[in-house]
């Protein structure tokens, strides 16, 4: 697959090629974070559904990860959410 692409007005003798690096925004070098863990006990309260957490990113968080605290019986009472947004 070629990696070649023509501008807008340009004549297809003149192609340009397109970088193969992907590009990652960065935040800025100053920015500052805020982070919130909720921890939702099972015995008591289903999991966040995906109504749940789009209100969370709706509201700028950003969900970085999940732990399920599992118990000696292997069962898991408690699952913790890390969220993550700039402030």
């Amino acid at each position: 697959m070629s990696n070649i692409s023509y501008r807008a007005g340009q004549s297809s003798d003149k192609p340009f090629m397109l970088s193969s690096i992907p590009v990652v925004p960065v935040a800025p070098a100053q920015a500052r974070w805020e982070y919130r863990v909720v921890a939702v006990d099972l015995r008591e309260e289903a999991p966040l559904d995906a109504t749940r957490l789009n209100e969370l990113g709706t509201e700028g968080w950003l969900l970085a990860g999940m732990l399920e605290e599992q118990t000696r019986s292997g069962a898991a009472p408690r699952i913790h959410y890390y969220f993550v947004r700039t402030v």
